[in-house]
């Protein structure tokens, strides 16, 4: 069987939501909405034709809890997959289905600015954040003094900094 594999960018619906399959898996789910648009030659508008949506699947355990701890509803992203699209009967009509199991997903940067905070992974799965750090297994301990968890989100005060700097690095 063939995969085809594709990127999908678009805005999701709905916050991302874990599933608990038992047996210790688990799929992060949520859909994305993907607007089509033309600009209209005669007018030089910009015109909005259709949306399309798209459910995405994450079977990647490391990579659902990044996406759900960092992705809302509304928030601009792009999904990078296999496209699995199935026909099926509802109501008497048949409908299809769009689905993305997701190998990567990203902030939409056209859109959005966002800020990286690299994560690892202790053996057991807990969070140890900052690059750097040293991992359970590589020898050493993780200092108690570290502080472990997500890092608090960027005030506006520093936004408005790094959206000032941005095109002074470019100019």
């Amino acid at each position: 069987m063939t995969e085809i594999l594709t990127t999908v960018v678009g805005r999701l619906t709905n916050a991302p939501v874990t599933r608990d399959l038992g047996g210790g898996r688990e799929v992060v789910s949520f859909r994305m909405a993907c607007n089509h648009g033309y600009m209209d030659r005669a007018t030089g508008q910009w015109k909005e034709s259709s949306t399309s949506y798209v459910s995405v699947d994450i079977w990647r355990r490391h990579l659902g809890r990044n996406v759900q701890g960092s992705f809302a509803k509304g928030d601009p992203v792009i999904a990078h997959g296999r496209l699995y699209v199935r026909d099926y009967e509802q109501e008497g009509r048949t409908r299809t289905a769009v689905t993305l199991v997701a190998d990567a997903v990203g902030p939409d940067l056209n859109t959005t600015m966002a800020v990286v905070t690299r994560v690892r992974r202790t053996a057991d799965g807990s969070l140890v954040e900052e690059a750097g750090m040293p991992m359970a297994g590589d020898g050493a301990a993780i200092p108690d003094d570290v502080a472990v968890g997500p890092r608090p989100a960027p005030d506006d005060e520093q936004i408005r900094q790094v959206a000032e700097a941005v095109p002074a690095a470019r100019g």
